[in-house]
């Protein structure tokens, strides 16, 4: 019988200097990968069937390519095409089914006649009405208009296997009766959130720290990652309040694809400028409190996203400080 590891090792902790060289390094890399994040988020964007399952993608995307980056010994050609190559398996990491995905020999390839555009169109429904790799096959092919070949590399199968794949995704997306599949996850509580708008508004960091069960998650998407209602409330939640004397806040509570959000509007305390949304939270709650709080403000694609979709103003501030 294996004995269980010995959870209080010799390493108390990571020594601080290779934290901050470990910091360094994802900082030059997500630096040099700067060019290629739009069109990074906007392939995960056709996988997924969210903005924020995107931004959640692309981020798991960057962090596999460091990794990979950090285990190369061969320079890395085409860079954009070898990310989305880590896109692609990690959505099908995420989403692959126990069974694997059959083809029938006497499923055909789509006509040739198929109006990219028609595709194009029924992509927000793609992540709910299709396969993982009916989904990968048909954004590879119909959006970024890849060879086959590739397609078929990437997806670790054969030519007609992608053909079979791309034929049977646009039937579903052109199915009358695909509306009856679309599904919806489950919202958080909206008197927490109208609660937390409240709060931020009115600076009330007591009044924050309290919506936060004791041992809730904080992500400020690609750049801090929280445990704890103590260290949210001295990080984040300090941070943006008492440290951000720049701009004044003002929360609001407004619903996206039937799901409830908040925008975080900023009003230049200068008055150098009107106020626009620079951030967006989501929140996952459990019994009335915060379990998990998301914040979105370096995140320029989402952002531009939902201010577009509200018919909102907004300022981004890029991927980094």
């Amino acid at each position: 019988m294996t004995p269980d590891p010995d959870l209080s090792s010799a390493l108390d902790e990571l020594p601080q200097p290779l934290l901050a060289a470990a910091q360094a390094a994802r900082r030059e890399f997500l630096v040099a990968l700067e060019p290629l994040r739009g069109e990074l988020f906007r392939y995960c964007r056709h996988l997924t069937s969210s903005v924020w399952d995107a931004e959640d993608l692309a981020q798991e995307t960057l962090a596999r390519a460091l990794t990979r980056a950090a285990q190369s010994h061969q320079p890395v050609q085409r860079p954009m095409a070898w990310l989305v190559r880590i896109a692609t398996n990690a959505y099908l990491d995420q989403v692959r089914r126990p069974a694997p995905l059959l083809v029938e020999p006497s499923e055909r390839a789509a006509p040739a006649g198929t109006d990219p555009a028609e595709v194009r169109d029924a992509l927000a429904e793609v992540a709910t009405l299709l396969a993982p790799q009916e989904r990968a096959a048909v954004v590879l092919k119909d959006v970024f208009d890849l060879p086959l070949k590739e397609i078929a590399a990437m997806l670790r199968t054969t030519e007609g296997a992608v053909k079979a794949a791309l034929h049977r995704g646009r039937g579903r997306l052109t199915d009358p009766d695909r509306s009856t599949a679309l599904a919806r996850r489950t919202a958080p509580d909206r008197d927490t959130l109208d609660a937390l708008a409240a709060a931020f508004t009115a600076y009330d960091l007591d009044g924050l720290t309290k919506l936060f069960v004791e041992d809730a998650v904080s992500d400020v998407i690609g750049m801090a990652h929280e445990v704890g209602r103590d260290q949210i409330a001295a990080g984040s939640l300090h941070h943006t309040l008492y440290l951000e004397t720049s701009v004044r806040w003002r929360a609001e509570v407004r619903e996206l694809d039937g799901d409830p959000l908040v925008l975080m509007w900023a009003a230049p305390t200068d008055g150098g400028g009107p106020e626009a949304v620079e951030d967006v939270l989501r929140a996952e709650t459990s019994d009335g409190g915060i379990t998990h709080l998301r914040w979105y403000y370096f995140c320029p694609d989402v952002l531009a996203e939902v201010g577009d979709r509200l018919g909102v103003p907004y300022r981004t501030h890029g991927h980094s400080l």
